[in-house]
């Protein structure tokens, strides 16, 4: 990859840099119609109305999520999978309703082309979704929400009725846990994940706030060792091949930060590997035009593979 390319694919932190930075300016909880107290996620961006809290062992803190629940599911006694959507930098537990995700999902499942299911999300932070000394936050997706949910509602609680969904920085999340914790979730898909060929320095194009996510989660400088110990491109050579979650990944071929190479990396040594999985470069670029282009890939990914009983 060039250097020009390098730089700008280390920025690929927010989904859309523009929109994302723009939540800073949000007014106080009062100002959106929100009581005070309501749940607030990262740089006082709103919650969404349905938000909730639960106590996470891994963090020792409470944590934000959002169950949506099946049409259907005040009316049934039946269980249902759990799809877990995890978010990207600068966003929150809200932003499958912020990005008109959620609707979009809805639409599908209306129309018979996506599984009938509980969505979650969590808030995450700009931590990556990982295990580092800033916090424990893969095992707050992987162990703490799974309980959490698996206790709260009616759901099939077992690896195949469970599936991750990352956009972007949550593609990271996805999977670093794929690879990591293999025995957890039975589906995972990715749209842009954000997958970097080389460690980001300030050197390099990456500042601001967007270094500040890395040094804030691998120290200042990066820490080399700490990176490729949590890298999807390094884990993904040593996995359990046998033991994988289905894999569904796709990028933007037009992706302005680039990560389409690290996408096409990642599928490459799938392939070298012999391990199932569905992988697309497609027209766009990287934001959610792109990704409400594709969605219904990975919806269709998921109705297949994900059991509902």
């Amino acid at each position: 990859m060039k250097t020009s390319e390098i730089r700008a694919a280390i920025t690929a932190l927010a989904i859309v840099a523009g929109p994302a930075f723009a939540q800073e300016a949000t007014p106080p909880a009062a100002a959106q119609g929100q009581p005070p107290g309501a749940p607030r996620g990262p740089r006082m961006m709103p919650a969404s109305e349905k938000a909730k809290t639960f106590e996470s062992k891994s963090l020792g803190t409470t944590v934000t999520y959002v169950a949506y629940l099946p049409a259907d599911y005040e009316t049934s006694k039946a269980s249902y999978p759990v799809i877990y959507a995890l978010h990207g930098m600068f966003e929150n537990s809200a932003f499958l309703e912020r990005r008109a995700v959620l609707p979009q999902y809805e639409a599908a499942v209306k129309a018979g082309a996506a599984p009938n299911a509980i969505v979650v999300t969590v808030d995450g932070g700009n931590n990556l979704f990982i295990n580092s000394p800033k916090g424990r936050y893969q095992d707050l997706v992987a162990k703490d929400l799974v309980e959490h949910i698996d206790k709260t509602y009616r759901t099939i609680a077992r690896r195949e009725g469970r599936a991750l969904l990352g956009i972007s920085m949550g593609g990271y999340g996805a999977l670093n846990i794929a690879f990591s914790q293999p025995s957890v979730f039975g589906v995972v898909a990715t749209h842009s994940a954000m997958l970097l060929s080389q460690i980001p320095t300030a050197e390099a194009g990456a500042r601001g706030g967007q270094m500040r996510a890395f040094t804030g989660v691998f120290g200042e400088p990066v820490d080399a060792l700490a990176w490729k110990a949590q890298d999807p491109l390094e884990l993904v050579k040593t996995a359990d091949v046998k033991g994988l979650p289905a894999l569904y990944i796709d990028c933007g071929s037009e992706d302005r930060y680039g990560l389409f190479a690290g996408n096409k990396m990642l599928h490459d040594t799938l392939e070298a590997r012999k391990v199932p999985h569905t992988f697309g470069l497609f027209p766009g670029d990287h934001g959610y035009e792109y990704v409400h282009s594709v969605f219904p890939k990975s919806l269709a990914f998921l109705k297949e593979k994900l059991a509902t009983k």
